[in-house]
This record gives structure tokens, sequence and C-alpha cells, in this order.
């Protein structure tokens, strides 16, 4: 071996205490470990409170004329509560349907001259995905919540594509 200026050109070789598959294995835990972390917090996913709004229909033959033209007022209870659970059953928020609501016109297809009301819910918990809504204690139906974060505008215009047989109601429990 050759020294130059008391220094030897001798290859150290470096020592491992420890073998790649017991680094592999951590890294692994390590990944694993900040995954299963990602997928139970979900950042991606949207949970600040928001306002809701659901849009209603009650069929004409169960509606009298509002106090203006265009209006209308159901004959059944009107202002009835609407509650927004989660798919548990767990009541999250709660309103009120408006005392009157509009009548639509011709370019509602199906839905013409049925009157729709549209409830504004606040405070609604976001990140639940799809939620379940019951005015009056009646009938349930689930809604997206990407629906409930709708304006009530798009939520009225989307009766103009849709048919009477495009809903479905939840089955009582």
């Amino acid at each position: 071996m050759e020294e130059i200026d008391g220094v030897s050109l001798e290859k150290a070789t470096a020592v491992d205490w420890r073998p790649k598959k017991t680094r592999l294995a951590a890294g692994a835990v390590a990944v694993l470990m900040v995954g299963g972390g990602l997928w139970l917090w979900q950042p991606w996913v949207d949970r600040t409170p928001f306002t809701a709004y659901t849009a209603a229909l009650q069929e004409a033959e169960y509606t009298v004329p509002g106090s203006s033209p265009g209006t209308c007022v159901r004959m059944a209870a009107s202002q009835e509560d609407r509650g927004i659970y989660d798919q548990d059953g767990k009541r999250l928020a709660a309103g009120r349907d408006p005392k009157e609501g509009e009548v639509l016109g011709p370019e509602f297809g199906d839905f013409a001259g049925d009157c729709l009301f549209i409830s504004r819910i606040a405070n609604v918990p976001g990140g639940k995905g799809t939620y379940v809504t019951q005015w009056g204690g009646g009938t349930k139906s689930e809604v997206s919540e990407e629906d409930m974060r709708e304006s009530a505008e798009a939520q009225k215009e989307r009766f103009k594509t849709r048919r009477k047989s495009d809903f479905k109601l939840l089955p009582e429990k």
C-alpha cells in the first residue's frame, strides 16, 4: 500500500450497523403510519360548517295561491321543521321551510304548476358526504353534501331537466 505524506490510500470499509432489510422495514412502517394518519384525518375533506339549501316541491293540488301572484302556500302545515341528519340518524341541524313558495312555470316540465320551497339551514357540519333530510317528521330523503352546498337558484334550475320519476324516497325504518 502506498502512503503519501502519512495518508494511507487503502479503502476503508464502511461499518453498516443495520442490515438493509431493517431499514426497509422501518421505512415501510413509517410510510404506513403517515398514510394511515392521512386516511383517518382526510385533510382534503371540507369539514367547515356551511349553509345548506334544500329545494322541496309540493304538488299543485295540495297548495293554494299565496299573497302575491306566482306564489303558493301548502294546504298542510306551513313552515314545518326541516331536519338534517347524518347516515346514523343523528340530528345535525334544522331550519324551517318558508310559508310561501314559488309556482313553477311551464319551463319546468313535469313540475310546472307545482310549488317550490327553498329552505335555508345554517351551520350544517361539513364532511359527511351524504345527509338525510326530513320535513315535518315525515318522509326522509338522501341528499349529497355537494347538492346542499349548491345555491338556491342552481337547485331550482335542476328541476327544468328532471322528471318526477327521478326522485326516490327512503323507506321508513
